[in-house]
């Protein structure tokens, strides 16, 4: 059983901010850098940039060549990448699917927005106008699978997390067992046909959770259902560490899911009391 205090202690766990749905900001990477760091956000970057000239032709640059690839553009993932996400995933693994695949959807995406009325929209709003729109099939499908796995990143945690008494009272509520839920969640997992992801789901219609398994670049976004926590069972999810034997990829999930994440999506969509996880 892990503890989350000591992971804490040991600087492993870093409380993650939302996803980042709008163009390319300086100041909100930097100040997300900060929180990475460990360091409290004192000041706005834009200081930075009227004190110092070379740190605001700097940053100008970099706005520029981020802008330029596109109005979306890969994020910076939330633990160290050349470390993988142990022990579910090799360095090599989550290299080839941030670097490659992740990026991808990103540059196609950026290429087929471009002189569409959704150009220019928060990915969330891009995703619920092409969703039931055949004209936009290939933007649902990009702009999808870029959320996709920036859920997924978040969702992941090297060595895991302890589930919090909330989350883990109202799943047994519904599930009987925290065993059940997963076993569950595996089974839709393993028993997708093709590509596709699992989710964990809060539908805010029936007041309940639900795993939910959708086949290529299906988003619960689109189905109007708050997302917890995810699994990419594509077959570049985990090919280069564990081949073809899906079934062992998702029971290692487990090992490296971020519960924490989960609460925090359940409890602002419930507007319940929720407190980031602090370092005292």
């Amino acid at each position: 059983m892990k503890s989350t205090s000591l992971l804490m202690m040991a600087g492993l766990y870093q409380p993650k901010a939302d996803i980042w749905l709008k163009n390319f900001d300086i100041n909100h990477e930097f100040q997300n850098s900060r929180n990475l760091s460990g360091r409290v956000p004192d000041f706005a970057w834009t200081r930075g940039r009227n004190l110092f000239w070379r740190v605001d032709e700097m940053a100008c640059r970099q706005e520029k060549f981020i802008q330029d690839q596109g109005f979306f553009f890969l994020p910076t993932l939330d633990f160290p990448m050349y470390k993988g996400v142990a022990p579910l995933m090799s360095a090599k693994q989550v290299r080839i699917h941030h670097q490659r695949h992740h990026k991808a959807y990103i540059d196609k995406l950026n290429t087929l927005l471009v002189s569409t009325p959704l150009e220019g929209l928060p990915l969330d709003e891009v995703i619920l106008r092409s969703a039931r729109d055949p004209n936009y099939k290939a933007i649902f499908n990009n702009a999808a699978q870029h959320f996709n796995h920036c859920f997924f990143w978040k969702s992941l945690q090297p060595w895991g997390t302890n589930i919090p008494p909330d989350l883990l009272s109202a799943l047994e509520k519904q599930y009987s067992s925290l065993d059940k839920f997963k076993e569950e969640f595996e089974r839709a997992a393993v028993g997708l046909f093709g590509s596709g992801w699992v989710w964990l789901v809060y539908d805010p219609i029936g007041k309940n959770f639900e795993v939910k398994p959708l086949s290529n670049a299906g988003c619960p976004l689109a189905d109007g259902q708050v997302p917890m926590l995810t699994l990419d069972v594509w077959e570049h999810a985990y090919y280069v560490d564990y081949e073809n034997d899906r079934a062992k990829f998702v029971k290692g999930f487990w090992e490296v899911c971020d519960w924490h994440w989960a609460e925090r999506q359940w409890k602002f969509a419930t507007d319940q009391p929720y407190r980031e996880m602090a370092y005292h």
